[in-house]
Formats: structure tokens, sequence, C-alpha cells
């Protein structure tokens, strides 16, 4: 069994303005709002730079994030996957916002990871599926 370095993007326009959702996504909490169906409460520990964010998930189960990178002037962030139930390896998650005009932004999610090639379709699609969704809540 190989394992195959993936990369899934979304981009969402959201209609507020970039400084809103930046400060949203860069408090690397309240991502159960962005995501209600699936995720049941989000605790953050420490902020900015090497925070923790747990991630509890319906029905059972918690992913653990760490916030890497914070680049103010790109509006860029990062942060990887320490502990997830999910069959993938060395995720990294990269959200990039860009003003479009006062009140309009556009968000990109990238999500890069390892995952063995025979669950490759599916992790794609749940992954996928994820970065649809957050990104169509960011307004909330």
């Amino acid at each position: 069994m190989s394992k195959e370095k993936e990369s899934v993007k979304s981009e969402g326009n959201v209609n507020l303005d970039g400084s809103i959702v930046w400060r949203k996504l860069i408090g690397f909490g309240g991502t159960e709002k962005f995501v209600p169906e699936l995720i049941e409460k989000v605790i953050v520990e420490g902020n900015g730079i090497g925070s923790i964010r747990k991630v509890y998930i319906k029905g059972g189960g918690e992913i653990i994030e760490k916030l890497t990178l914070v680049n103010f002037d790109k509006m860029e962030m990062r942060f990887s996957i320490i502990s997830t139930p999910m069959p993938i390896e060395n995720y990294e998650g990269i959200l990039i916002v860009t003003n479009i005009d006062s009140g309009k932004c556009s968000v990109l999610f990238e999500s890069v990871y390892e995952v063995f090639s025979e669950q490759k379709v599916e992790m794609n699609s749940v992954i996928k599926n994820f970065q649809t969704v957050f990104l169509s809540n960011l307004d909330k």
C-alpha cells in the first residue's frame, strides 16, 4: 500500500469584509458554526501560532489541529492536523482571504495531505465536501 500526496482546493465568495472573515479564521475557534452538521464543539487552547484546536465530531471522534502560520499582510493562515480518525497523514490546511470589495471577499481553502491510494477518492470527496460547507457558512 503506497501513500500519495493529495491537494484539494475550494474557493468561495463571502458577503462580508475580508477583515471580518480573517478575524474569524485566525481566532481558530468557532468551527462548529461553519460545519454545524458535523462538529459538536470546538475547544481552543492558547492563541496565535502554536495554539491547539480540539474538534469534537458528532457521533464521536476528535480531530486535534495546531495553528502553524499566520501572515497578516497576505491574510493567510496554515494549520496541521496532529491527530485524526481519518486515514490521512501530514495534513496541512491553508486558508487565504482576498478582499473583492467593501463587504465581499474570496476565501481559498486548500488541504494538502497523504493518503493510501485505495482511500484517495473517498478522502478527497470527504475533504472537498467539508471545505465547501465550511466556506458556505463563513458569513454566519
